[in-house]
């Protein structure tokens, strides 16, 4: 059986603090934010998704749409780092 090592992409994430909506809006896109609570639904191609306090929200680099999704801290901090 042969093994395979996922290839580096580099993605824009941004994490909500809890006081970091309008940010995390603007990150997010008007078209794919359901804005009616006081944290943020993401509409995805997979349904709505909810971003809690210190998820990552990602954009998809090779969506058309530019596709977001949130992602736990603890995931996040294991599957990225930093590109400077």
């Amino acid at each position: 059986m042969a093994k395979y090592i996922k290839k580096p992409i580099v993605v824009e994430a941004i994490q909500f603090d809890g006081h970091n909506y309008k940010e995390c809006e603007a990150f997010i896109g008007e078209n794919n934010i359901d804005n009616t609570l006081s944290y943020p639904n993401i509409i995805t191609s997979e349904g709505t998704m909810i971003v809690n306090v210190n998820d990552f929200i990602i954009k998809e680099p090779f969506d058309k749409e530019r596709d977001c999704y949130p992602c736990k801290p603890d995931i996040f901090e294991k599957t990225y780092n930093v590109v400077l």
